[in-house]
Formats: C-alpha cells, sequence, structure tokens
C-alpha cells in the first residue's frame, strides 16, 4: 500500500492482487463469510471487496533490518508488550488526515480521551462450544463440537465499507486473539470501472480516496482497534498521544 496527497485528498494505492494482509474476496450480502478468489482468473463484481488486515504499529527493529517502512520515526512508543515500536500503516494515514486538518486536534483529543475510558472490550466475548454427535470417520470414532468464534461487523462507516473484527484463536500460544479488518467494497475504489466484470493483470492498481466526507473511517477504526482488548487499547492510547506530541513539535 501506498499512499499520496492530491488536492488536500489522501490516495491510497493497492494492487488488484492478493498479497500479504491484502485479500480480494466476494460476497453476497454484508454479513456474509467472504471467499478468497483468484484475481487473475476471477472478474471483479458487484460482490467483490478488499479485505485488509490493517495494523496500527511496528516494532523498531522490523525498521531497522529493513522489513517494513513509516516516516513516523521521530517518536517512538512503548506497546503493550514492552516492545519499542513506531506508529505505522493506520497511524500514519490518521497522521496525515491531522497534517491535511481532515482531522482536528480537539477531535483527536476528544478521540483520546474517549478511548483511555473503554471498560468493554471485545475479545472478552463469551466463546460458546455445541456439542453435536459422535461420528466415525475411515472407522475412526469422533466427538463432534463446534467452537463459535464470533465476528462483529461494523456496517455504519462511510462509503459502504465496514470494519469487521473476527475473534481468532492464537497459533502459539492459549486463549484468543482479536483481528480487525477494513473492508472496501469495489465500488468504493475511485478507479473501480477500470476492473469491474474483468480479472486483473500484473500492474493493476485500485485507488482508495481519503477526504472530509469519510475521513471518519479511521477515527472508527481507532475506536474498534481501542476497543478489541485491553493490549489494543493502551497502544492506541499510547498512539494518539504520540501523534499529538509529533503534531505540535
Amino acid at each position: 500500500m501506498d499512499y499520496a496527497i492530491k488536492e488536500n485528498n489522501i490516495l491510497l494505492t493497492i494492487p488488484a492482487t492478493n498479497a500479504g494482509k491484502f485479500r480480494f474476496k466476494k460476497r453476497k450480502s454484508r454479513l456474509d463469510f467472504g471467499e478468497t478468489f483468484s484475481t487473475r482468473k476471477c472478474p471483479f463484481d458487484e460482490q467483490t471487496y478488499l479485505e485488509w488486515q490493517i495494523s496500527y504499529d511496528i516494532p523498531i527493529k522490523d525498521i531497522e533490518k529493513g522489513k517494513k517502512g513509516t516516516k513516523l520515526t521521530s517518536k517512538h512508543f512503548v506497546g503493550s508488550n514492552g516492545k519499542e515500536k513506531y506508529p505505522y500503516e493506520l497511524s500514519e494515514i490518521f497522521f496525515k488526515a491531522m497534517e491535511l486538518k481532515l482531522i482536528t486536534e480537539k477531535e483527536v483529543k476528544d478521540l483520546l480521551n474517549e478511548i483511555s475510558r473503554y471498560k468493554s472490550f471485545i475479545d472478552e466475548k463469551d466463546i460458546t462450544i455445541e456439542h453435536h454427535s459422535k461420528i466415525t470417520i475411515n472407522g475412526i470414532n469422533f466427538e463432534e463440537t463446534s467452537i463459535k468464534l464470533p465476528t462483529l461487523f461494523m456496517i455504519e462507516t462511510l462509503d459502504n465499507t465496514q470494519i469487521e473484527v473476527s475473534i481468532e484463536k492464537q497459533q502459539y500460544a492459549s486463549g484468543v486473539q482479536p483481528m480487525v479488518y477494513f473492508c472496501i467494497p469495489l465500488k468504493a475504489f475511485k478507479n473501480s470501472s477500470v476492473l469491474y466484470g474483468k480479472s486483473s493483470i500484473s500492474g493493476d492498481k485500485l485507488d482508495y480516496v481519503i477526504n472530509k466526507n469519510n475521513v471518519l473511517n479511521l477515527v472508527f477504526m481507532m475506536k474498534v482497534f481501542g476497543m478489541a482488548s485491553k493490549r489494543h487499547n493502551h497502544d492506541i492510547v499510547k498512539i494518539l498521544e504520540t501523534l499529538l506530541e509529533i503534531i505540535n513539535r
């Protein structure tokens, strides 16, 4: 993902292919479980949307190793895991919106105060297990159950985008973790007509514009991250404090 400033707007440019934290999916309704498709073989259509597993920070060590880059390296903060980090991705875009006055300093301070007072967190939702029946597969007996890991859809965002929080089991540790995704439907991209009804080829990109009409999406994402868990809340509070310090230098 690259971004540039054009006419006081933030232009995000995203490759039209599945890579890393970007997945193009299809679903019939906004509450369906989307299915990834091959962007090189299947055409983009009205059911297509981008699922972006957006980040908000990056460890300083990753920057030093050259794994990723961020433009906000003038001040770091200490994350909930004790690591020194820089604001990254969502935080970079949010800071650029502050510089462009799309988000005022007062609005950021109000947001900081609101998030710092959150007491309820998404990862505290109960995980339920439903027992079904005994089944036999290839002569081996199993007890079949279903583990319900909730997914929350915030559909009251702007320009038909939505924020999704999926509670998932941690891969290498016990417990669960909330994963936050920013989902952008094909029609929300400025140049969607270029790919509509076609599959993508190497070099194809989609442009998403952040302006005064939809900048609240960034605020919504900060709020959702801030309530995802106590760990996320700590980090978002520190990030907003850091961004305010940088903007006032």
